[in-house]
């Protein structure tokens, strides 16, 4: 009877044991997934204002969409035209976005003058590339215009801070380089002389808005 109530008592005890480790086991392994998931939901290294508010960073990620969903012919001039036409479609919608909600009178401004005068543009090229669609070429060289917006797209901080002023004069300046870089593959490759002024015209102009607002960000740090 002695070593019956004897080997009970190492038997309770032996289960109390595996029950604590058990138990010890199963709220570590808590600790851990708790931990884990703090730090998946750990926020603190991210801007999230920017995230919320940067509409401009949105319409220049829309625009570059929108560009490589252009269909290329491998003429030159047809594939600027259609390109141009669609890389100002970026340029209106973010002069709109700095007209509706920017405060900067000198952007504002700069917004408001530029919508008219990329749309008659717009208009222009669309209808070139309309009346010429019956020409083709070589794709390889024409698809090289594509690069400087894919070039831009990867050097963008895409987690930018900053007020709408800020976002509009830092991400137009780099939508314009990427614009004069377009120009500058596409006019050894140009034939024809309405276009090739064209682009000779958007370049200039674009050059002179670009050296405007990189001055506008000099003197507005953040």
């Amino acid at each position: 009877m002695k070593n019956n109530k004897f080997n009970s008592k190492w038997v309770a005890m032996l289960c109390g044991a595996s029950l604590f480790f058990t138990a010890c086991s199963q709220n570590s392994g808590e600790t851990e997934v708790a931990s884990d998931k703090e730090k998946t939901e750990d926020h603190s290294g991210h801007n999230m204002e920017a995230g919320k508010s940067n509409e401009m960073m949105d319409l220049m990620h829309e625009n570059m969409t929108a560009m490589q969903e252009v269909k290329m012919t491998g003429n030159p001039d047809v594939d600027f035209a259609n390109l141009m036409a669609t890389h100002h479609e970026g340029a209106i919608k973010m002069a709109q976005e700095e007209e509706s909600n920017g405060s900067d009178t000198m952007l504002v401004n700069m917004a408001k003058k530029s919508q008219p005068k990329q749309k008659e543009e717009q208009d222009r090229l669309r209808d070139f590339a309309q009346n010429n669609q019956s020409a083709t070429g070589d794709t390889a060289a024409t698809m090289k215009m594509m690069q400087p917006m894919k070039s831009m797209m990867g050097n963008m901080n895409h987690n930018m801070a900053g007020t709408t002023d800020h976002h509009f004069a830092s991400l137009m300046s780099m939508h314009h380089q990427s614009g004069i870089d377009m120009v500058k593959v596409y006019l050894p490759q140009a034939k024809a002389p309405e276009i090739k002024a064209m682009a000779q015209k958007i370049m200039d102009e674009q050059q002179k808005e670009k050296q405007e607002l990189d001055a506008w960000l000099q003197e507005h740090p953040q």
